[in-house]
């Protein structure tokens, strides 16, 4: 059974800044490369919710990578994948 993905308001304002970011710096074929990987990826978590690894310093965590340069935190209960943020793979 596929799980439903909730977005915390911290993950939504990520993507908006990540969106932003890549909008105004770079050709709007990376964005639109950008939001497909996201929208691949959390289609992918929806039916492998364990797909990522487990954060070494937060166990409660799971991290899977968006592209190279982004990452999805997220975690996972019995109905829910929760996306907590997305980080840039650069920042801890």
């Amino acid at each position: 059974m596929e799980k439903e993905i909730v977005w915390t308001c911290v993950a939504q304002n990520d993507f908006w800044e990540i969106a932003e970011y890549l909008k105004a710096e770079w050709p709007e074929k990376v964005l639109n490369q950008f939001q497909k990987a996201l929208a691949l990826k959390t289609a992918l978590l929806k039916k492998l919710p364990n797909l990522g690894f487990k954060s070494h310093k937060y166990s409660q965590f799971r991290k899977t990578l968006v592209t190279r340069h982004y990452m999805v935190i997220y975690s996972v209960s019995k109905e829910h994948i929760i996306i907590h943020r997305i980080k840039h793979t650069r920042m801890r």
